[in-house]
């Protein structure tokens, strides 16, 4: 493992525990390319961070620390987050895989209205999500992990992996909630850059932009852009831990559902351009390493 020293977000430090804007680490391994942030999110801190998730206040106090994340942007989040363009490119690699055609059951874990849902031929169709936002027609909405059925014949977590600062454990738990013969229908986004050579000359530079909001702010913005348009950051860049605390690899992805028990069935990048694997329960799971440090 290498590791990178980088800056929590303002916005995220503001409001999922009350404080100044960090440094921290970003962990990196070599073999698979899964880079994930040390820092990580306790269960009380997630809870603040996603109160309101996205609503008119959520914005307002991102656009202090973050100018880029405009009203426009945040609308083309929203719009994206429900297009038919990633339910059909869920239904597409559903299609080639070997599983069922139709479904008993099927829950969209951490799915929010439900959308994804639509990619699914199933009797039952339920979301998991504890931020309490109402579901689409049809769709049972569980709020509470301990209410939560099992025996789910599919479950779909999409765009929630990166999200989640013990992601093994995290699919452990799925595994629980999966019939024996059940799948699981994994997507996270595909986000990889060229890192900027680490030293104590760059962490130096890191701290001092930690005492200027102005120049702390100009330079994320600077690193932001530069990292998503040109997939490299400038030199002594950093990135900002924001909510995605975790970035994969499509082996990155498949190293951590063996490792947390399941077999991969089909992998790679969907239609929509994000990566995705489908898999299902190994007869007998492995002791989940410690992948995370939280």
């Amino acid at each position: 493992m290498r590791h990178e020293t980088q800056i929590v977000s303002g916005f995220l430090a503001a409001r999922a525990w009350g404080e100044p804007p960090q440094v921290t680490q970003l962990a990196y391994c070599d073999t698979c390319g899964f880079r994930f942030f040390e820092r990580g999110l306790s269960a009380s801190e997630t809870a603040r961070y996603y109160r309101g998730y996205r609503d008119a206040e959520y914005v307002r106090e991102r656009q202090r620390w973050e100018p880029f994340y405009t009203a426009r942007q945040h609308a083309a989040q929203v719009d994206w987050s429900r297009s038919t363009q990633r339910t059909e490119a869920v239904h597409e690699v559903l299609s080639r895989s070997n599983v069922p055609a139709h479904f008993s059951s099927a829950l969209d874990h951490g799915g929010n209205e439900g959308h994804m849902l639509a990619a699914v031929a199933a009797d039952r169709k339920a979301v998991f999500d504890p931020s309490g936002c109402r579901t689409l027609d049809r769709i049972e909405h569980f709020t509470d992990v301990t209410s939560l059925p099992t025996d789910w014949s599919l479950i779909l977590s999409c765009q929630v992996l990166e999200h989640v600062s013990a992601p093994t454990a995290y699919l452990c738990d799925l595994g629980t909630l999966l019939a024996d013969d059940g799948f699981l229908y994994v997507e996270v986004p595909a986000e990889t850059w060229r890192s900027t050579p680490a030293g104590p000359r760059r962490d130096a530079c890191l701290r001092l932009l930690l005492r200027s909001r102005p120049l702390l702010i100009a330079t994320d913005v600077l690193c932001t852009v530069s990292r998503i348009k040109l997939g490299r950051l400038p030199p002594f860049g950093f990135v900002a831990m924001r909510e995605h605390l975790n970035y994969f690899t499509t082996p990155a992805l498949e190293a951590l559902l063996h490792n947390s028990g399941f077999a991969i069935d089909l992998s790679g990048v969907n239609g929509a351009g994000q990566l995705f694997a489908i898999a299902h329960k190994r007869a007998t799971a492995v002791e989940p390493p410690g992948v995370q440090s939280v």
